[in-house]
């Protein structure tokens, strides 16, 4: 999985003021550019650059669940679709505090009263001038979309998962691509990003502020004779419960180790549960006489969820957000779930 590690954060710092950011999907050269806008901040000036800089077709994308409460259904409910093409729903305006609902000012107040929590369908008028998309309750994880990360970054933001956005036109009216799009980005001080930048935010940092995981359940247990601390951590991903047992500090080493063993699923024929027990065994004994951390993974406890990632990336970034809650950083990883070891350079993003 690519990604810009440092993209998010500032993208995110510009939506949290108001302020406009470019979302980029497709290779280069043949790339679709958003401009976005959090729903819940947008304001006439910003609106009518958007207008003006696009094809004016202003889209307010939303969870999905979200679109079926403010009764903003799709437009076509059956039927074969294209999973590249976004689900549109019925087009609104805010019900009241507008005149004709196209302008800008107006426009801005729909996607305001699309992105309040207290709004209800009664606030809205169908059809309007704002056409709500409804995205996947997971965003990026489920569908590499630019309407998915749209929303995945307003909720980064620490702002209500609404995006109003539109596509970046050039002056001939054809998709604004390659060095142009780049020089409207520096012209115009817009910060730019791509899907994949929002995916790897999530996937090594997940919703929000809050951290991927979070500790549950700490508590002590006795291995070989000495005692280690076990601590159980929610995976807020994929609803998971990964458990790091950590050893007494030992000599002075300019790395500390750390062990991940991936659960074992019993219909694998490459990897049974004897050859995962003494791997398991060996590991927590190593952990309990010399030190070191062992990190246990679970497997999504649904299993029906698919993710628009691998499985060994996903596993990645639980194994990061781990650490970070550990505040460990100078390490050695052993069992990395690409079947590589890897610095701590390597491990965070």
């Amino acid at each position: 999985m690519n990604g810009d590690p440092t993209a998010v954060e500032p993208a995110a710092h510009e939506l949290a003021f108001g302020r406009p950011v470019l979302i980029v999907e497709g290779p280069a050269g043949r790339e679709r550019a958003d401009v976005v806008i959090a729903g819940g901040l947008a304001q006439a000036r910003w609106t009518a650059w958007a207008i003006r800089y696009t094809s004016g077709f202003l889209c307010a994308a939303m969870r999905a669940g979200r679109a079926d409460e403010l009764d903003l259904p799709a437009m076509v409910r059956s039927g074969p679709r294209d999973p590249h093409t976004p689900v549109y729903g019925v087009g609104v305006d805010a019900a009241t505090g507008i005149g004709t609902g196209i302008s800008a000012i107006d426009r801005a107040r729909t996607a305001r009263v699309l992105a309040h929590s207290t709004t209800r369908p009664a606030d809205l008028c169908r059809p309007g001038h704002v056409l709500p998309i409804r995205t996947s309750e997971r965003g990026v994880l489920a569908r590499r979309g630019n309407s998915e990360a749209a929303v995945d970054l307003c909720e980064i933001a620490g702002l209500a998962p609404v995006a109003l956005m539109a596509t970046v036109l050039g002056s001939d009216g054809r998709l604004l691509q390659g060095a142009a799009l780049s020089t409207f980005a520096r012209r115009h001080r817009v910060p730019v990003l791509r899907v994949d930048d929002v995916l790897r935010h999530r996937v090594h940092h997940g919703y929000g502020r809050s951290g991927r995981v979070r500790a549950v359940t700490e508590r002590a247990v006795v291995i070989a004779g000495k005692s280690t601390r076990m601590v159980d951590f929610a995976d807020g991903l994929t609803g998971a419960l990964h458990t790091a047992l950590i050893g007494a500090s030992g000599p002075p080493r300019s790395t500390a180790p750390v062990y991940v063993i991936v659960e074992c699923r019993h219909d694998d024929p490459l990897f049974g549960p004897s050859e995962w027990r003494e791997r398991m065994d060996d590991y927590r004994i190593r952990v309990a006489t010399h030190g070191g951390t062992l990190i246990y993974l679970r497997n999504d406890p649904d299993g029906r969820h698919t993710y628009a990632v691998a499985d060994h990336e996903l596993a990645r970034g639980a194994v990061t957000a781990v650490l970070r809650q550990l505040d460990l950083a100078d390490v050695h990883i052993v069992g990395w779930p690409d079947g590589t070891a890897s610095q701590s350079e390597g491990v965070f993003i």
